[in-house]
């Protein structure tokens, strides 16, 4: 895969993937999020900062609104607009609690006493531009957007 500049003209273009609610397939989920960033020109932390948000969003269904059971699915749509990656993760589990980060005390340079767990939705709001979540029905859709420059080819 090469990568090639952006027309900023292109047409929105969509990719739906499905996983099944265990821990185990996240990480493929996880290297098809970096491979998009990477063929968007991301730099290697912004690539490795959106797919941990997203790694997270679907983490937490698995773990929380389908109680780790396996069998279910999560629904991805990652979308490509002229200036925006937007995912959408859908589930039929569980609804969530307003999607709100909580506010995380604690000395980062104190790496014996760093939270666990709690975490996921501050990564979420810290490295994405939006997040929204809401239910529609009995389904639950988190939607998260991250704004990125085109880069135009050399001269």
């Amino acid at each position: 895969m090469t990568n090639r500049p952006l027309d900023p003209q292109a047409a929105v273009s969509s990719i739906k993937l499905l996983i099944g609610s265990r821990l185990a397939n996240v990480r493929l989920l996880g290297l098809a999020v970096h491979a998009f960033c990477t063929y968007l020109n991301f730099g290697e932390t912004e690539a490795y900062q959106v797919q941990l948000a997203l790694v997270e969003a679907v983490t937490n269904v698995i773990r929380y609104a389908y109680d780790g059971q396996p069998g279910q699915e999560v629904e991805v749509t990652v979308t490509l607009q002229p200036q925006c990656l937007s995912f959408q993760v859908k589930d039929t589990g569980r609804s969530l609690p307003a999607l709100k980060p909580k506010t995380l005390e604690f000395d980062p340079r104190d790496v014996d006493h760093l939270p666990e767990g709690g975490m996921g939705l501050v990564i979420m709001h810290h490295v994405m531009d939006r997040v929204e979540y809401h239910r529609d029905g009995e389904t639950n859709l988190l939607k998260m957007d991250k704004y990125f420059t085109p880069r135009q080819p050399p001269p």
